[in-house]
């Protein structure tokens, strides 16, 4: 023997020790990956605020969104099923096999730690087979713990059931060999240790083939329409068929690596990396132009605007003009902006007549495209807020998971790049397909401009705010020309030909890139990036304060024939915890809301605590100072209004002393989450504190959304608050 070798085996009991856990950790190791993807499904579930609302939607009876039903709730459960199936028995036949390692640099196996390994050798494939139910029932009785009070029952129950089914499967595989024996079905086990598929029973080749072709059909499915398939599926059972694919062929590369004695998985990662120099498919979508309407500066469009008020509201003295800035926050943003300028418009037509200019951020962004939209085709009267809730009501995150999971990943394979592949085009496509739904019309897939090309008909203009990736400032798509007047910012339109548009899904979708559930978006014409629209502001305030500026200026020029204008802000937070700006907010609000048990881990998030402290607090900073300076351009524009307002000496503008208008959130019964998927629940609290009545009963902090519709009602000389 080799005398290194017998060195090994007499080492100190510490070292003997090490290198039995390290014999242990090597004849383990071919079941890395079962454990690998139920380690991140726990992450997802258990640490993961819009994993956690998946298990909400599902739970949440109500029709108010797409989240949930039959179908859905019996898919998920069914690939949950699948997910620890495929667990187990991957374990179970790469523990199975007899690949060749270096055994022989260890212990021999005796007593103790002998026993240990046929314990591992049997008992780990079924912990690895029964870990997704517990993770899955941990996580639904954990989420009864985000209600403030009477939990979905749903939650309870499903968490015991996927608990004990956990257990269910670890009993039925440890007595399967009995069952099939009794039944007759049991084959005779091979006399040897096989060392390859060939040699394996054909059951197992069956059961591996069934997998594989189960997970390919996904692919497929995901790849021809994620849209239709994966809608129909919804995001919980997503997670759960992509967990169990990815085991499965995960544990396929570490047969393949083993079997050969090659290092797949570094080659992989390796092409990957190699992949990436040429396969960025996130490409911008852009669509043929018709007629659009010439882009307009601030000042022709602010004169055509005040020339047609007048036309068409001759008896009023005094014309408010509103811009409105709209904070980011995913689909929480779009259905609360949508919401809120909705119910403006329900309960006074002329308030849209009145809106010069929105300027939204990420979900803000979106809210404000679909309240455009609906101006543009309006419908029936009393009806636009109901309308914008149905359309963003869905469930728009399975579609944007089942293309990031399936055909976007494969993508990250081939080094040419398919844009068909692209995750961000489904997202876009799964607003346009809602939207026809809600709406009966093809408004969100068609270009942008178009909402302004019917000269008989108001729209006001939208500014959509990303960021540049290479430059860090704001990239800006509008109908109106973004010049010298915006700080820092760049035009949108400059980026794709002049013969081109864009989607108002894409336009809508380019300030909303979120954080890798979008991926950043690159412009063909000069191969700069774009992303959410937050990276550099995420209250829409910033380009909304330059507008002001510019409007302020014409108003207030010496030939201005504009006397009757009176410019106000109407500033929409979507921040549960009533960290936005505005002379309605104080900050013993933000600390009641603090205490609320829906909002306490959203207060939490950017608390860097002890752990790994130097290396987390740089990260919790930038997260930190992304909401401050969204807080700061909120407070910046509230006081620039102020000091306009202070040098007017117009008598007429006495009639109205309000500035700004600022509505919010505050903390529901029910965590308002970020992402793309609203629970029923999430949904009712938001509609229900449109109208102050959804305040927190815990915090009792109110909101004041009710008395700021009033007010902007009455400012348009409609009915009196």
């Amino acid at each position: 023997m080799d005398p290194s070798i017998k060195m090994k085996r007499t080492g100190n009991k510490f070292t003997v020790f090490l290198w039995h856990l390290q014999d242990l950790y090597h004849q383990l190791k071919p079941c890395r990956f079962s454990f690998i993807v139920a380690l991140i499904g726990g992450a997802i579930f258990l640490c993961v605020d819009q994993g956690t609302e998946v298990l909400r939607a599902l739970a949440e009876a109500g029709s108010l969104t797409g989240a949930t039903n039959v179908a859905r709730f019996s898919a998920f459960w069914i690939g949950l099923l699948i997910w620890c199936l495929v667990s187990w028995y991957t374990a179970r036949v790469l523990l199975y096999f007899d690949f060749a390692t270096s055994e022989d640099w260890h212990p021999d196996r005796e007593g103790w730690w002998l026993g240990l390994h046929n314990w591992s050798q049997r008992n780990v494939p079924r912990i690895l087979g029964a870990a997704p139910a517990w993770l899955v029932g941990i996580s639904l009785l954990r989420a009864r713990g985000t209600y403030e009070a009477n939990p979905p029952p749903t939650l309870l129950y499903g968490g015991i059931c996927a608990i004990a089914g956990g257990f269910v499967l670890w009993i039925l595989f440890v007595l399967r060999r009995s069952i099939l024996k009794r039944s007759h079905l049991a084959l005779t086990p091979p006399q040897t240790i096989p060392s390859e598929l060939g040699e394996m029973e054909r059951t197992s080749h069956f059961v591996l083939g069934t997998m594989a072709f189960l997970s390919l059909l996904l692919l497929l499915l995901f790849t021809l329409n994620p849209v239709r398939c994966a809608g129909s599926l919804g995001t919980g059972a997503i997670l759960m068929f992509a967990a169990a694919s990815w085991a499965f062929w995960g544990s396929a590369l570490i047969y393949f690596g083993s079997r050969h004695h090659l290092p797949v998985l570094t080659f992989l990662a390796l092409w990957i990396v190699l992949c990436s120099f040429n396969n960025d498919n996130h490409e911008v979508r852009t669509i043929a132009r018709g007629n659009p309407t010439p882009a307009k500066d601030i000042a022709t469009a602010l004169r055509d605007w005040h020339m047609r008020i007048n036309q068409k509201y001759p008896g009023r003295t005094v014309q408010p003009l509103f811009i409105v800035a709209s904070e980011g926050g995913g689909i929480r943003a779009a259905y609360w902006t949508a919401s809120v300028l909705g119910s403006l418009q329900d309960a006074e037509p002329s308030f849209a007549d009145h809106v010069f200019v929105i300027s939204g951020v990420s979900g803000g962004s979106v809210g404000g495209a679909v309240f455009a939209a609906l101006v543009a085709s309006p419908p029936p009267p009393g009806k636009m807020a109901e309308t914008a809730q149905t359309m963003l009501g869905q469930d728009f995150l399975s579609p944007a998971i089942a293309a990031m999971l399936y055909p976007d990943f494969l993508q990250r394979f081939i080094p040419w790049p398919f844009p068909y592949l692209d995750r961000g085009r489904w997202l876009e496509q799964s607003w346009e397909q809602s939207w026809r739904h809600a709406t009966h019309n093809n408004r969100f897939a068609e270009p942008l401009l178009d909402l302004w090309n019917d000269p008989n008909s108001y729209v006001p203009a939208l500014l959509l705010n990303g960021t540049s990736v290479e430059t860090g400032n704001r990239v800006i798509v509008s109908n109106m020309a973004i010049n010298s007047d915006y700080l820092a910012a760049e035009e949108g339109a400059s980026k794709y030909e002049s013969n081109l548009d864009l989607p108002l899904s894409t336009a809508a979708h380019l300030s909303a890139r979120f954080t890798y559930v979008s991926p950043a978006g690159r412009f063909a014409r000069d191969g700069s990036h774009v992303v959410d629209g937050g990276y550099f502001e995420n209250s829409g305030a910033t380009t909304a304060l330059d507008i002001l500026r510019q409007v302020n200026r014409e108003i207030t020029a010496p030939d201005s024939q504009m006397e009757d204008v009176i410019p106000k802000l109407i500033m929409i937070s979507n921040d549960p915890r009533g960290a936005g700006a505005g002379t309605r907010t104080v900050a013993a609000a933000k600390d009641q809301s603090d205490k609320a048990p829906t909002t306490k881990r959203d207060s939490a998030h950017n608390k860097p605590g002890q752990f790994l402290e130097d290396a987390l607090a740089p990260v919790f900073a930038l997260l930190s100072t992304r909401d401050a300076r969204g807080i700061y351009a909120q407070r910046e524009i509230g006081e620039a209004q102020k000091t306009f307002y202070e040098k007017l000496s117009r008598k007429d503008s006495a009639s109205d002393k309000t500035q700004v208008y600022f509505f919010s959130l505050a903390p529901a019964p029910v965590p308002l989450p970020l992402g793309w998927m609203l629970s029923n629940g999430a949904a009712r609290s938001m509609q229900e504190e449109l109208y102050d009545r959804g305040a927190s009963k815990t915090t009792n902090v109110q909101t004041w959304n009710k008395a700021m519709r009033e007010q902007i009602v009455a400012s348009l000389g409609g009915k009196t608050p």
